[in-house]
């Protein structure tokens, strides 16, 4: 088996490619209503050091501002692919999806920043509300899932879908009560 790593944000509804000069990326579905990112690039990792260095060059190209709680938040969803697969046919054998969220953004947080922070926040807003539904349709039974309400869910599609995927959500909550609001509103 080979280990392959591509890592890409969504930013402001777009796709970059983190490990390819921030490249312009597609979120496409096709007939069968796989997901695919056109324009990806994949690197094959033949050490766990290469793997964990191609990592932080991913991580370290993400797009943050400062913000009132943060000098450095992350504004845009990162999404870090790890991909096992057979060298012979080249098959998907497994993959690891990490996916770091933006965190969400409250009015009363953003009073002070100017209207590209605020833009920002609406779009990270958007995106976690429109997981929030994902979420809600397959755990009540839902027919309609609406996966296509962002760019976010669209490429989180298979991780909902796929019989063999299971998927796991950790949370960064606060015990103190002047971050109450952000912790309940997290979970």
């Amino acid at each position: 088996l080979k280990v392959h790593l591509s890592f890409f944000e969504i930013y402001g509804g777009k796709c970059q490619d983190l490990l390819n000069s921030r490249n312009r990326l597609d979120v496409r579905e096709d007939g069968q209503g796989m997901v695919h990112i056109a324009g990806l690039e994949e690197f094959v990792a033949n050490t766990s050091r290469e793997l964990r260095e191609m990592v932080q060059i991913g991580n370290s190209n993400r797009t943050t501002h400062a913000t009132e709680s943060n000098d450095t938040s992350s504004r845009s969803h990162a999404i870090c692919q790890i991909s096992l697969k057979d060298t012979k046919n080249g098959k998907l054998q497994g993959k690891l999806s990490l996916i770091d969220l933006a965190g969400s953004e409250r009015g009363a947080d953003t009073k002070s920043h100017n209207k590209q922070r605020r833009m920002e926040g609406a779009e990270i807003n958007k995106s976690l509300l429109a997981l929030k539904e994902c979420i809600r349709a397959l755990d009540s039974g839902e027919s309609h899932v609406p996966y296509r309400a962002s760019k976010l869910t669209l490429v989180l599609k298979d991780s909902f879908t796929r019989s063999t995927a299971r998927t796991v959500m950790i949370a960064t909550v606060s015990p103190g009560a002047s971050h109450a609001d952000h912790t309940l509103n997290t979970l």
